[in-house]
């Protein structure tokens, strides 16, 4: 158990995307990106970022995650959820 995941919120020059930093290992891999919900299937944790309404995609790193919005999706909703999704993904693979 490592313990309460420290998640670290950043703005982009992109005003549609958020960048999420992890105290964890996001992906094994140099980087992964998803376009679609289908394209998320079977990556547990962007499957749970597109199911936040307005998400258009998602980019992960090995420590971070940026995720892109819709044009009409407001950041005061999503990006709690959307922490708060990390946060849980986390918290039970620990």
């Amino acid at each position: 158990m490592m313990g309460d995941v420290n998640v670290r919120v950043q703005p982009t020059p992109n005003p549609n995307s958020l960048l999420f930093h992890v105290d964890r290992r996001v992906t094994e891999k140099r980087m992964q990106q998803f376009n679609s919900a289908d394209e998320a299937r079977d990556t547990p944790l962007a499957e749970a970022l597109f199911a936040i309404e307005n998400v258009a995609s998602i980019f992960f790193m090995p420590n971070s995650i940026t995720v892109s919005k819709a044009a009409e999706g407001e950041w005061d909703a999503i990006a709690p959820e959307a922490e708060e999704a990390i946060r849980s993904h986390f918290s039970n693979s620990d």
